[in-house]
């Protein structure tokens, strides 16, 4: 499944990811397992990581060394802290997160499982993709919502959203319900609670859940896009982390960052992504670095594709 980029007598190699659930745990692959999900893209390298990547609190102490927003925290376990949500410093897609609470006296945080305290902060759910230090594009969701019809629960409005990502077993459906009670609580409803019509309510805030929608998605492509007010904040968050990965790794290297876009059009960033699904916007750019420029006569680039793969590789993520 790799694929073969040639030039004239160069040529370079890029490695597949897939995205699957194995005993439980969302993980990338390399090889497409049973249990694989979707395709993750194609990187111009096996695996990187470094230390703000897996570390979200190593991250946030950089992030707000340097002047930029992230939601405040504290590891400190007797904090009264209000509107919080309890975060792990090494998880991933979304795992080991709870709430959100109002009130940090409802979910002790265990230290010696490195949880924190993070500010829990309304908005739309924002990632960026970056090569090197170059933001390339934008994916903007709004936080997955339901709207009452005045005769269904909560619970049955959640589970019916949730079917139209896959299929939902007896057990999925348990395991979503649990996942939402804390947020529902947090709004002052449960999921027995009848929506009136037309009332709109948050299910849930993490990125990459079945209760989000790819027809939600707001695509924004960096390239050509230019009016937004919070856009040149990207390129200064780039130029910043792009800093602090390790020489060795640094260049070429595509990440991500997670965000909230809140009311008032403040950025504030919650974790960087060292092995991110691969945009299909980052490849011009990601090739056009990797190949120098040749003259027209040059032999052409060659890029495979996944037969049957569906042009975007995210649209099922």
């Amino acid at each position: 499944m790799q694929v073969l980029l040639r030039q004239g007598t160069a040529h370079w190699t890029l490695y597949p990811q897939f995205m699957a659930t194995i005993d439980g745990v969302r993980q990338y692959t390399t090889q497409l397992v049973p249990e694989a999900q979707n395709f993750a893209g194609w990187l111009p390298y096996r695996n990187r990581r470094w230390r703000l990547a897996s570390d979200k609190l190593a991250f946030k102490n950089f992030v707000a060394s340097v002047g930029l927003k992230t939601p405040e925290f504290s590891f400190n376990a007797d904090a009264e802290l209000n509107d919080v949500v309890v975060k792990r410093a090494e998880s991933s897609f979304g795992e080991q997160v709870h709430g959100p609470y109002r009130s940090s006296k409802e979910r002790p945080i265990d230290l010696a499982q490195g949880e924190f305290y993070e500010r829990f902060i309304e908005g739309r759910i924002l990632k960026i993709w970056y090569w090197n230090d170059q933001p390339i594009c934008t994916e903007l969701d709004p936080m997955p919502a339901i709207k009452g019809d005045g005769i269904s629960t909560i619970g049955d409005m959640i589970v019916r959203r949730a079917a139209l990502s896959r299929r939902q077993s007896d057990q999925d459906k348990e395991r979503l319900l649990m996942r939402c009670a804390a947020l529902l609580k947090f709004y002052g409803v449960t999921a027995s609670t009848l929506l009136p019509a037309n009332q709109r309510q948050i299910i849930e805030f993490r990125y990459g859940t079945d209760l989000m929608h790819s027809r939600d998605r707001r695509l924004l492509d960096l390239r050509t896009a230019n009016d937004r007010p919070w856009f040149p904040e990207l390129y200064t968050i780039g130029e910043k982390l792009y800093g602090t990965i390790p020489n060795n790794v640094r260049n070429g290297t595509i990440f991500t960052v997670d965000a909230i876009l809140d009311a008032q059009q403040d950025v504030w960033l919650l974790e960087m992504n060292s092995n991110p699904q691969v945009h299909p916007l980052v490849y011009p750019r990601m090739i056009a670095d990797l190949i120098p420029a040749t003259p027209d006569n040059a032999t052409p680039i060659a890029v495979s594709q996944l037969p049957g793969q569906s042009p975007n590789p995210l649209q099922s993520a």
